[in-house]
């Protein structure tokens, strides 16, 4: 395990949007059906890390003034994040409040760690990550949304690291935010043009309720309890421990690779007869890298005995309403607008056998995702429930998107080196994103223990290797596992 490095803390200060700024100066917005259920997961823990090649004091007396003058000025306009969650009795149901004068907890430190090892896509202690994560509070009669931590690494980098509450907002909304402060900090404050701003009426879900809302508060009331405090119920996270010998690591499909994946699969799906008639188009890149990596995982799972009695798997990916909604909700929506879309297999019947694994499993996640076609919100409250009351086993849900742009998020200083989620340590999800190395690739996190990440990455390294040589050869779609 490498050296454990505390960071020192150098400033903690609130920032807020200017006085006045805000209209109104209080506000108070239920959470929607679409929130509801993601209020009692744990926070959102995002990190970019830039190199930043300066001194300590280049980075307090220029750099430092202006993040925190900038995120005064992205706030007026997503003020929301500013406030804070609660659960009062009356009306009876959680609800986004600000008031003037919230503001976002901001913590300076500073750190000698190696920034280098911490930003890399090698294997490494997932505890390493965890002091550059900013403390949001995950329990309470009144919780805050977001906090921010800006850990500096004198004369090679720093990194920023938030942390959101993820009944907020969704992924999309949050790199609408993070997308809008970085410019205002490379740019000035230009005034923002209308079709840019955040759309923040959460009312326009109400009518696709069909009564959802009512069912995920009653299944949040047998999770949170009924304790209160002052009229407010105190909200819980399902909050769990890391667990020892975890390591986290960034793999990647760089546009040839992934493409060459996806031609795989597709010929997969034409030699077996019973999905012939049934898919005859090929599956997206995505599709495709997620079906490798799902069966990447049980196999490693099987090699280092770490699989249990439980026979089921499933694999899980966030499906995006806003434009499957009828009528539609704006893109610029922020608020959740996403749902979870789970395929539930039989290992045994996945694991069959012949080389077909990652072709069946590809088409099981492109089924389900085309299935949302027919009805976006279409058997969602299944979903939800089957989510929090899953069996131990082998599960595999995504976060983020190659589609939100991690790397273009870019402060004034440079793209970021590395972008990561550091929450998937107690989530288990694989962290989607486009390739830091601007080829139109697909890059993904992980973080397994230390004898699944060997065995993960050797299947996974192998896999593709295989795959190089089906491209020459792409007659034989034998197994790549």
């Amino acid at each position: 395990m490498a050296a454990f490095k505390p960071v020192k803390v150098l400033d903690q200060c609130k920032v807020a949007p200017p006085p006045g700024s805000v209209t109104p100066t209080c506000t108070t917005n239920p959470l929607s059906f679409l929130d509801i259920f993601w209020l009692a997961l744990t926070p959102v823990e995002t990190l970019y890390f830039y190199e930043f090649p300066n001194p300590i004091s280049h980075f307090t007396e220029s750099l430092l003034p202006q993040l925190k003058h900038s995120l005064s000025s992205t706030l007026i306009h997503f003020y929301p994040l500013s406030g804070n969650i609660s659960w009062p009795h009356e009306p009876n149901q959680p609800m986004i409040c600000y008031t003037e004068g919230d503001s976002v907890s901001f913590t300076v430190a500073e750190s000698d760690a190696d920034f280098y090892h911490l930003s890399s896509n090698h294997p490494k202690d997932a505890i390493e990550s965890r002091l550059l994560v900013p403390h949001l509070s995950t329990s309470g009669p009144i919780l805050p949304i977001l906090a921010i931590q800006v850990t500096v690494f004198p004369n090679t980098g720093i990194c920023i690291a938030l942390a959101r509450n993820h009944s907020s907002c969704d992924g999309r909304g949050f790199n609408h935010f993070m997308r809008t402060w970085s410019s205002i900090s490379k740019l000035g404050a230009p005034s923002l043009l209308p079709e840019s701003l955040p759309f923040l009426d959460r009312t326009v879900t109400e009518e696709h309720d069909d009564g959802m809302l009512k069912m995920f508060m009653d299944m949040l009331d047998r999770i949170m309890g009924s304790e209160s405090v002052s009229g407010n119920r105190i909200l819980r996270a399902m909050d769990s421990e890391l667990q020892p010998n975890m390591v986290r690591a960034t793999f990647e499909l760089n546009e040839a690779n992934s493409k060459r994946l996806k031609e795989w699969v597709f010929a997969q799906y034409k030699k077996d007869e019973q999905t012939e008639t049934r898919r005859s188009i090929p599956p997206s890149r995505l599709v495709a890298m997620c079906a490798y990596t799902w069966i990447c995982l049980l196999e490693a799972e099987a090699k280092t005995g770490e699989s249990n009695t439980n026979n089921m798997t499933l694999f899980g990916i966030n499906v995006d309403c806003r434009a499957r909604l009828n009528p539609p909700i704006p893109e610029t929506y922020l608020g959740n607008c996403v749902r979870p879309c789970v395929v539930i297999a039989d290992k045994t019947d996945l694991m069959r056998g012949g080389g077909g694994e990652v072709g069946v499993a590809a088409q099981m996640i492109g089924d389900a995702v085309h299935e949302m076609e027919k009805g976006v919100l279409k058997g969602l409250p299944d979903t939800v429930s089957d989510y929090f009351d899953l069996p131990p086993g082998r599960y595999l849900a995504t976060a983020g998107s190659p589609q939100f742009g991690y790397y273009k998020t870019d402060f004034g200083f440079g793209r970021p080196k590395k972008v990561e989620m550091a929450s998937i340590d107690r989530s288990g999800a694989m962290f989607l994103k486009e390739s830091s190395n601007e080829d139109d690739g697909i890059e993904f996190d992980l973080v397994l223990n230390r004898q699944e990440m060997d065995a993960f990455v050797s299947l996974f390294a192998d896999g593709l290797n295989a795959l190089s040589e089906y491209s020459l050869c792409p007659s034989t779609p034998r197994s790549l596992l």
